[in-house]
This record gives structure tokens, sequence and C-alpha cells, in this order.
């Protein structure tokens, strides 16, 4: 399993997201909604919680919906697990 499978099961998915829109080009719906659904949807239940949940982070300031998906907004912050270290990226 992959540090991001372990990620996507082990996280919230709020802070998931922020890890995933650390650089400024951040990550497509359809890199998401995959990474998610081969996750089985962990802790967001399906398709409509990872989207109601994009949106309150839309309306918090923490990521930018675009066209194509999803940016780093101007409230974002470091995600809990990468301030902490909990991962090693090799």
């Amino acid at each position: 399993m992959s540090v991001i499978e372990t990620i996507v099961l082990d996280e919230e998915p709020m802070e998931v997201i922020l890890f995933l829109t650390k650089n400024e080009l951040g990550i497509s719906f359809p890199r998401l909604d995959r990474l998610y659904n081969m996750a089985g949807w962990a802790h967001v239940g399906d398709i409509m919680g990872l989207l109601n949940l994009l949106w309150k982070m839309r309306e918090a300031g923490f990521v930018e919906l675009s066209g194509t998906g999803v940016r780093r907004g101007p409230n974002w912050r470091e995600p809990t697990f990468m301030v902490e270290g909990k991962y090693t990226f090799d």
C-alpha cells in the first residue's frame, strides 16, 4: 500500500484534501474521486459526502474550487499529520 493510500484510509478527509492541495496545482476532481472511490469512500460515505466536504472547505477558505479541480485557498493550512511528521515520503 502506498503512503497516499494509507493517508486516505487513516486520516480525516479535510486533512487529506489540505495535503493534496499543498502545491499550486492542487488536485483534479477525477483524481480526488478516484482516490476515495478506490478507498471504499473511507470517512466520506459517497461522492455526495465528498462534495459536501469540499463545499464547506471552500466556504471556510481552505480551498478554492475551479473548473478542473481543487486548489489551496487563502485560509489554507498545513495538515496536522504533516506538522507532526507522521508519514515518511521516499
